[in-house]
């Protein structure tokens, strides 16, 4: 299953302006992802935003959950559950036909 999730924190929990918290926060999430049995379709960031994303699949949620436990004390997320668009848009075309 694939998940949408969007992380957002604010300039008062922003670690960017030290390495080790940066270290200890978003540089562990991606493998603690990976260690938690969750793919990482993609990741991005909008550094002024204090804004991430990332597309993730797992059939797990509670493995996603822990995956994103180093970031979780600087901000929120929101995490959605996602489908493919275009295979979405084909099935609803086929049962109307």
């Amino acid at each position: 299953m694939l998940f949408h999730v969007h992380h957002h924190h604010d300039e008062k929990t922003c670690p960017a302006h030290n390495a080790e918290a940066v270290g200890a926060s978003f540089g562990a999430v991606l493998p603690a992802l990976a260690e938690n049995g969750v793919n990482v379709v993609g990741a991005w960031v909008d550094p002024p935003g204090h804004d991430f994303f990332f597309v993730l699949e797992t059939d797990d949620y509670d493995a996603l959950v822990e995956g994103l436990r180093p970031i979780i004390p600087s901000g929120t997320a929101t995490i959605q559950p996602v489908g493919d668009m275009g295979a979405t848009v084909a099935k609803r075309i086929a049962e109307e036909s």
